[in-house]
């Protein structure tokens, strides 16, 4: 959020043996991709907001949004890889302070996650500066995808210190999305097409509820069964295969150098 940058210097890029290049190489492009899909689905920024990603094979390093990179301009090789000790790994890349904040002690505490996009979408972050707001987990088929999977934070301020990257941790626990109250959203996946394709779902959810709650008619829930089964169903990937494949396809038929 904040255009502050570290000032650690970077440090050489790690050697070993059994690094899946190939696996880097694609993790680098998918998760560059998600930065113009952001774009694309109109829910950036610019140069603000930020994202991680694991590397594969690289216990405890994270590929991070580039600081001061309008996000219609990050690419493959310009996402900053950084290393457990909050240092960019070659390069010259710039890192956020608070990417590094946030995103850091998530990544540390869920192993089960592979990534995690924090933006300021409008629906989403309107709806998260109303008081005592939550989300109507059964107001449409896509909030159903994230039935029992809501956690909530208070605003504390610009993040830049990493004690309160540490209490979002607490405040998420087990879910996949964290309301930030007059902030934004954080959302976690296991693999970088859940991540994304659920948070397109997630600002789609919040758009069709601020649109619904405009009538000025309840919103008619969706049963509970259904909402649970489409929940579960997120989790087992039934319909996220192939979304970011074709999402890349639009963005490779306009031209776009994501995967440089």
């Amino acid at each position: 959020m904040s255009t502050v940058e570290t000032a650690f210097a970077p440090i050489s890029s790690p050697a070993g043996e059994g690094i899946d290049e190939a696996a880097i190489r694609q993790a680098r492009v998918d998760f560059a991709a998600v930065h113009r899909i952001i774009v694309h689905e109109n829910m950036h920024e610019g140069t603000w907001n930020h994202f991680s990603c694991k590397v594969p094979g690289r216990p405890g390093h994270l590929l991070i949004t580039p600081g001061q990179t309008h996000f219609s301009r990050v690419t493959a090789s310009n996402l900053v890889e950084v290393g457990p000790d909050g240092r960019p790994v070659g390069g010259d890349g710039r890192l956020n302070v608070s990417a590094w904040a946030i995103h850091a002690p998530v990544q540390r505490a869920r192993p089960d996650i592979m990534c995690a996009l924090h933006i300021h979408a409008p629906y989403s972050t309107a709806l998260a500066s109303i008081d005592g707001w939550r989300l109507d987990e059964r107001g449409s088929q896509n909030a159903a995808v994230f039935y029992r999977y809501c956690a909530y934070f208070g605003y504390e301020g610009i993040v830049t210190e990493a004690d309160e990257g540490e209490r979002m941790v607490e405040a998420l626990g087990d879910k996949r999305v964290l309301f930030l109250a007059n902030h934004g959203v954080l959302m976690v996946g296991d693999t970088i097409e859940k991540a994304m394709l659920w948070l397109y779902q997630l600002e789609r959810a919040c758009m069709n509820e601020m649109l619904a709650l405009q009538t000025g008619r309840t919103i008619r829930p969706i049963p509970v069964e259904a909402a649970q089964h489409n929940a579960d169903m997120s989790i087992e990937s039934a319909g996220e295969a192939g979304y970011l494949e074709g999402m890349k396809e639009m963005l490779d038929a306009e031209g776009h150098d994501y995967a440089t």
